[in-house]
């Protein structure tokens, strides 16, 4: 059935729940968002901003979270990120309920405790239908005991209009120095779980056959000291820009700037004071597919879960700073390689994950499930 739906978003004000929200807002839906972050007001969203109290009321936030959605009584209920809001809109009762799962709720929260464990379970358990980005995290939720006819696999949606070739700036290009040097992007946070360490380790070998080239680091985080330091000491300070996080309005125009974008996440991660195997690994990233989009040629990790029909770009063993930086080289070398990846990524994106038509078959999918 079609028409107008009451949609009720249980997430973070993430720019990811923004966007995937925004669309639903143009197809004239009244669009709610319950949050527990601080948010500013959204254009054609009603925001619900519950206050999250202290660690021990865990009880009290339940109940805030069943009261407004209640008070919402929306068609449809979708929670994000299963490990937190997820929980919390299982333990409300409410359906039909949609749960997406974003990555790390399922490969590294059900590993700290049991406890968390178990509440990622009771979700699915509770959920009508359990969304994932690829069918490597499908393979994790059955392990967890996700009823499979529940598991909806879709990719991600990337605005191939915004994130495009045509998003190349000269003027970021001088900004950051590379107008007439090779340049190489990451944009990963600088947290433990994010291995940013092994490409500031894979930069001397880089620099042995190409000296004119500069890395750039966007993301920010805990460990900014660390690497800065780590890059001195390793003597390529000067090849090496730390930007920090950066607004994601601007994320197409540095993807589209720079030559190479290179991504440090793999099947491992620094977690809990230990290097831990993820289960099931990740799939290729957001921005990693938002870089295809731009046509920029893309080196990621060879882990588990890469999908290879999506993926065009060159792979690298996990951990390995010596073979990611032989990656490097070589793409760097090759014009001709690096145009073909470009144009066959952008191709990839635009023919699977188009922003557009992922948004076309949710809509498709809440005039299903709702209650009307």
């Amino acid at each position: 059935m079609t028409g107008k739906l009451k949609l009720c978003f249980l997430a973070s004000g993430s720019v990811h729940t923004l966007r995937w929200m925004k669309d639903f807002v143009e197809r004239g839906h009244d669009v709610h968002l319950v949050t527990f972050d601080k948010m500013n007001p959204v254009e054609g969203v009603v925001v619900h901003g519950l206050k999250y109290r202290f660690k021990l009321a865990y009880p009290t936030r339940i109940l805030d979270v069943r009261r407004t959605v209640n008070r919402i009584n929306p068609d449809v209920l979708h929670a994000l990120y299963i490990s937190h809001y997820g929980v919390y809109a299982a333990l409300s009762g409410f359906h039909p309920l949609i749960i997406t799962v974003l990555g790390s709720d399922i490969l590294i929260a059900p590993e700290r405790a049991r406890i968390f464990r178990l509440s990622v379970q009771l979700a699915l358990t509770k959920a009508d239908l359990v969304h994932i980005g690829d069918e490597a995290g499908k393979k994790t939720l059955i392990e967890l005991d996700c009823n499979p006819r529940k598991i909806f696999t879709q990719e991600w949606g990337v605005d191939v209009n915004k994130f495009s070739p045509r998003a190349r700036s000269q003027s970021l290009r001088d900004k950051l120095g590379i107008s007439d040097r090779y340049s190489v992007l990451s944009a990963s946070s600088w947290k433990t779980d994010y291995n940013i360490d092994v490409l500031i380790r894979a930069i001397p070998l880089v620099l042995e056959k190409i000296p004119d080239i500069r890395f750039i680091f966007l993301g920010g985080g805990n460990l900014e000291n660390y690497l800065k330091a780590l890059a001195e000491k390793l003597g390529v300070s000067e090849n090496v820009l730390f930007v920090g996080k950066v607004p994601y309005e601007e994320m197409p125009t540095y993807l589209a700037s720079v030559d190479v974008f290179v991504d440090t996440i793999s099947d491992y991660a620094h977690a809990f004071g230990r290097i831990i195997k993820r289960k099931g690994g990740m799939g290729i990233g957001q921005t990693a597919k938002e870089a295809m989009a731009c046509g920029t040629p893309q080196i990621l990790p060879n882990h588990s879960s890469v999908n290879y029909d999506l993926f065009k770009g060159l792979t690298y063993k996990q951990l390995d700073h010596v073979d990611m930086a032989e990656k490097m080289i070589r793409l760097l070398q090759d014009q001709e390689l690096r145009k073909r990846i470009g144009e066959e990524s952008r191709k990839a994106v635009v023919d699977v994950c188009d922003q557009r038509k992922i948004a076309e078959n949710w809509n498709d999918i809440y005039q299903r499930l709702s209650r009307k």
